[in-house]
């Protein structure tokens, strides 16, 4: 993979980086006193066409995921290493896996909770669940889906299906960051698992989950060792605060903890952990060559996403301001 083959695909991204949401933005909708008011402030977006219709639905859910499933249905099209994609849109296929996945094992219909993004068409995956083969899929899919079915055949249990997939979706996108042989990718993929590890560890803390629990849904494709991490996991959320902050990630842990009870937070650390990331990832923006400025955009796309939906919701249920606030990610755009 050159660093020039992206050349065509980043002059498409800097024009579309223009077109997300501004803070000025998401203030005037936190200002808004009710939904109508908040929803008004994106004819000024790339919303616009849907402003009428969602002021009278109040249908953000499908206009958010169809507007998630325009941009990577065009990515797709005009970046040269579709596996470049694909480290964003897995998340989806995984989702998809565990719907057909229960679907088959209780024989209901679950078809509305299927999402169309992804490489390979939904068709393909519900083929690999119903016959356990595929010439089409990567083999991590076909892992996967194996040692998902045998766990629902022998326990019965669909939530054994999530934890099993979820472990495995860190498997299989480390995966595809070595198989593009780029530093800069891996080195952003394992972060990305760390701070996965790191919120999920801090929320079975607080569940009291046993040994065999962290063990089972933990991945062991970071860079900190799984076995250091069931070990803390094994403490308390103040003790497992103090450890964790002596590791390289200490101000994002030292961010996550409660000033009045000196916990880590389950709360805060998935909002410092987001921020991380984009933190992270902002740089990008400079860059000219390369894949960066792809995923950069791709992830501003998804939090500007995640961002309207808590306003949305925060706004038809009169939240106050400042509880939606303090749960928003940070803003790529300016």
């Amino acid at each position: 993979m050159k660093s020039t083959d992206f050349v065509g695909a980043n002059t498409r991204i800097r024009v579309y980086e223009s077109s997300l949401l501004r803070n000025d933005q998401y203030e005037r909708m936190l200002q808004a006193s009710n939904f109508e008011e908040a929803v008004n402030v994106l004819k000024d977006t790339p919303y616009r066409n849907d402003v009428e219709d969602l002021k009278e639905t109040k249908n953000y859910d499908t206009l958010l995921m169809n507007e998630l499933q325009s941009v990577y249905t065009d990515l797709f099209k005009i970046t040269p290493n579709h596996d470049l994609i694909e480290l964003f849109s897995l998340r989806y296929s995984y989702h998809n896996l565990k719907v057909l996945l229960k679907e088959k094992g209780t024989k209901k219909d679950f078809d509305s909770l299927l999402i169309n993004i992804g490489k390979d068409p939904i068709s393909a995956l519900r083929q690999a669940v119903d016959t356990k083969k595929s010439s089409d899929l990567d083999v991590d899919y076909l892992i996967s889906i194996l040692e998902a079915s045998e766990s629902y055949e022998e326990y019965k249990n669909s939530q054994a299906v999530d934890i099993i997939l979820d472990r495995r979706f860190f498997t299989h996108l480390r995966h595809i960051a070595e198989k593009m042989n780029d530093t800069k990718i891996l080195d952003l993929v394992t972060f990305y698992i760390d701070l996965n590890n790191l919120s999920t560890l801090t929320r079975a803390i607080r569940q009291k989950r046993t040994r065999n629990f962290l063990t089972t849904v933990l991945s062991s494709s970071g860079t900190i060792p799984k076995d250091q991490l069931v070990q803390i996991g094994t403490d308390n959320l103040v003790n497992a605060g103090k450890k964790l902050a002596e590791s390289k990630y200490k101000n994002i842990i030292l961010a996550s903890i409660n000033d009045e009870t000196k916990e880590l937070s389950p709360e805060k650390i998935d909002l410092e952990t987001d921020n991380a990331f984009i933190n992270r990832i902002k740089d990008a923006k400079l860059e000219v060559f390369g894949p960066l400025p792809t995923i950069a955009y791709l992830y501003a796309k998804e939090n500007e996403v995640k961002n309207l939906r808590l306003i949305l919701v925060g706004k038809e249920n009169n939240l106050p301001i400042e509880a939606i606030r303090e749960r928003m990610r940070m803003n790529y755009g300016s």
